[in-house]
């Protein structure tokens, strides 16, 4: 849990804007608020020593997750195989954590903008 203190002070350090009294002690709430403060963060450049902090902390919930492979999601032609879609047998439709695929390629919803969503955690107000 260091890495992810290390990160999410950094982040709170970086932006004077957000006042938060209280860090959360458990790590699934230190995993929410790291991923609030990712979610607001405005583009520009990090420090190297974030960059390799934050890789090693996500690299190591990588290995928690289960990964889907390719070869575990059913293509369109397996689905509906009267479709006369064209490519069929190369277009899947999956639900699900992206982060967690092991593809070459992922097209993910966005919203009219073609951007993500800027509201963190939108998930627990649905």
């Amino acid at each position: 849990m260091e890495k992810l203190d290390y990160l999410i002070n950094y982040l709170l350090k970086e932006n004077k804007d957000i006042k938060i009294d209280n860090i959360p002690t458990d790590h699934e709430s230190k995993k929410k608020l790291y991923r609030s403060l990712c979610n607001i963060r405005k583009p520009k450049p990090i420090d190297n020593e974030y960059i390799q902090i934050e890789n090693e902390y996500l690299q190591e919930e990588l290995k928690q997750k289960e990964i889907t492979s390719i070869d575990n999601i059913k293509t369109i032609q397996d689905i509906f195989p009267k479709s006369t879609l064209k490519n069929k047998d190369k277009i899947c439709i999956w639900k699900g954590d992206i982060t967690a695929l092991k593809i070459d390629a992922i097209v993910n919803a966005g919203n009219s903008q073609g951007l993500g969503c800027f509201i963190p955690l939108h998930r627990l107000y649905r």
